[in-house]
């Protein structure tokens, strides 16, 4: 025996456990008794206390029964005999130490299942094991008052409806106190009580969005974020989370030593925690995280400021059909404003992806809005007020239209060049992102091409709610994008490109033609090469980077191997060549995109997804002729 005293050590600390999941007079398995395995191990457990159940299991097995009649004295010898069974087992000392976390001193009482480490019935048997048992309790929570989960909830929810209906109810309180009548006209009582149920409800439905999805279970939230870790292999599986038994990737979790390293901190966790809540990743179920105050602020301010804003826009309705003032064009883009935020939550609720910042992302924008439409009326023409209130409605959906507006107008009034606010790679030249997906981007940070290619996949994946293949298909077109020049982004840009305007120099006058076919057009404002290497790539069917690796391998195109004249490679190239393609830009870029360490997570998403169906070889009966008489 290399360590006795370890062995020791464990005996005393695994006795009352041992003692407590499965008795001493009975036989693990044994109709009278329970193995440990059956105590510790459940589909909701941690795999760790599944590998300590069957350590254990083996343990009690060697563990000799007592004698008969001697069932009192054998209950204080169990300690002995444990003792003598570790000591001659090296192996099992060895992993029930290292999945305890000993360290040298004490195995620690936190690592043991809190399923064998409980006391058993009459009392405590280790105060270090029930002080563990206690601790994993108290870590999950306890509910307040004592209530049922399900009433607390409703509870909950209760009194978050409450507030907000009292906020919007003071808010027309204060407007009848300080401005009743309006315009000196008393209104009808039928539309008076139409224009306050319209307030209320406009007002109150953002909010009451969130209110019910605090109702919804994230049931398949953490095992769709670990698989989404597993598929894209980004980190060793056994630094990675649990993986569900039933998937292909657990097999490869458990083989890497993952058990391990189960039950110690994990940064994947942690995250996952932080967003949700604890419940979510300890049970695979759950409610959302608790309703706090301080995480409800911004639903309620955005529904005090809706609120207010609705009882201005109702209070005198008439501006629909003429407006004719400044108040009414900044109404047109609050009302642009109110039904992009209104669409954005909804969208945001039946993705699972509805939280308390989505409320002051909405609130950010309506206070921007209706600042944008106060400065740009002052450039707009007051003879059409009808016009002026469509451009105020269309910023209220698009702000950045309104502040490109009021760039270009600087930059003509003051004779300066102002910054632009268009990235030279933005996210609306990526197939499949819509308006509302690179608005949910941009609250993350990410901005244009550059920032989604460079993104951390763990927190987009945890924030955003994006559907995994759906985002790693736009960080590949994003890598091959990034390697070409860039399209045409500005209006002119584009007309000179319709137009065939020819390239000129800095005196307006043409410019020489002999110009590399691979520099032609990115000298110039009138055309980008990147369109035309873009164009050519599509004609070809490739519209991402993993598609451009596909179709020309880096193996047989590297720019360090010379391809020999008439061979297939060759003869291709050229014929590519005619489509727009630069040879020598091609094969570059090739091997720049096959080391690019980005695109890995890209790589191990496709190959690690969905296998092809295989059919199945059918064995074929051949029937050989026999001679004639014979048989």
């Amino acid at each position: 025996m290399r360590n006795p005293q370890r062995a020791r050590d464990l005996a005393k600390f695994l006795a009352p456990a041992l003692e407590h999941a499965g008795g001493i007079a009975a036989e693990p398995g044994s109709p009278d008794g329970c193995s440990c395995q059956d105590k510790v191990a459940g589909p909701a457990e941690p795999a760790v206390d599944f590998a300590i159940g069957l350590e254990l299991r083996e343990v009690r097995k060697k563990v000799p029964s007592p004698r008969n009649g001697e069932g009192g004295q054998a209950a204080g010898e169990f300690g002995d005999r444990l003792t003598k069974v570790l000591e001659g087992d090296d192996h099992a000392v060895d992993v029930l130490w290292a999945l305890l976390a000993g360290r040298g001193d004490q195995p620690r009482a936190d690592a043991l299942p809190e399923s064998i480490a409980g006391p058993p019935k009459g009392g405590s048997t280790n105060g270090n094991v029930s002080a563990a048992g206690g601790r994993k309790r108290s870590e999950g929570g306890s509910r307040p008052s004592g209530l049922p989960g399900k009433t607390a909830d409703g509870l909950r929810r209760a009194w978050v409806n409450l507030c907000m209906n009292a906020i919007v109810g003071l808010v027309l309180f204060l407007a009848w106190w300080l401005a009743w009548p309006p315009l000196q006209v008393r209104p009808q009582a039928g539309a008076l009580s139409l224009e306050v149920f319209a307030v209320w409800s406009l007002s109150f439905l953002p909010g009451w969005l969130y209110i019910r999805f605090l109702g919804q279970r994230a049931g398949a939230l953490w095992d769709e974020y670990v698989l989404n870790l597993h598929r894209l292999r980004w980190d060793k599986p056994r630094h990675l989370p649990r993986p569900p038994l039933n998937s292909d990737f657990y097999a490869e979790w458990l083989g890497d030593g993952g058990p391990l390293l189960a039950h110690h901190s994990n940064i994947y966790q942690q995250k996952f925690d932080a967003y949700y809540g604890k419940s979510v990743s300890r049970t695979g179920h759950g409610e959302g995280p608790p309703v706090r105050v301080e995480a409800l602020f911004p639903v309620f301010l955005t529904t005090a400021a809706l609120a207010v804003c609705w009882t201005g826009v109702l209070w005198s309705p008439s501006f629909t059909s003429a407006p004719a003032s400044f108040w009414d064009v900044l109404k047109f883009g609050f009302l642009g404003a109110y039904s992009f935020i209104l669409q954005m939550l909804v969208r945001r609720f039946f993705q699972g992806d509805l939280r308390p910042a989505a409320y002051a992302n909405a609130l950010l924008r309506l206070i921007v809005v209706l600042i944008l439409v106060a400065a740009l009326y002052q450039i707009l023409p007051h003879d059409n007020p009808r016009g002026a209130a469509a451009v105020a409605f269309v910023i209220g959906f698009f702000p950045l239209a309104g502040m490109q507006a009021i760039q270009r107008f600087a930059a003509t009034a003051l004779r300066v060049v102002v910054p632009s606010l268009n990235p030279p790679y933005p996210l609306n030249q990526i197939d499949g992102l819509s308006v509302w997906y690179e608005a949910r981007l941009l609250e993350e940070g990410i901005e244009d091409m550059q920032s989604l290619a460079t993104a951390n996949f763990v927190d987009v994946i945890l924030h955003t709610r994006v559907p995994v293949g759906r985002l790693v298909d736009w960080v590949d077109q994003a890598h091959l994008y990034l390697h070409l020049d860039r399209l045409e982004g500005t209006w002119r840009e584009r007309r000179h490109a319709k137009a065939g305007a020819s390239p000129q120099n800095g005196d307006g006058q043409p410019r020489s033609p002999d110009l590399p076919s691979i520099a032609a057009g990115s000298v110039t404002e009138s055309m980008r090469a990147g369109s035309k290497t873009r164009t050519a790539l599509r004609q070809l069917g490739i519209r991402k980077a993993t598609d451009l690796l596909k179709a020309f391998p880096a193996e047989c195109l590297d720019p360090g191997k010379e391809l020999v004249p008439g061979s297939p490679w060759q003869k291709y190239l050229t014929e590519v060549a005619v489509s727009g393609l630069d040879q020598a830009q091609l094969r570059t870029i090739v091997r720049v995109l096959n080391a690019e360490p980005s695109l890995a997570p890209v790589w191990n998403w496709q190959e690690r997804g969905i296998r092809k169906y295989v059919p199945p070889t059918r064995e074929v009966l051949v029937m050989t002729a026999q001679p004639a008489g014979v048989g």
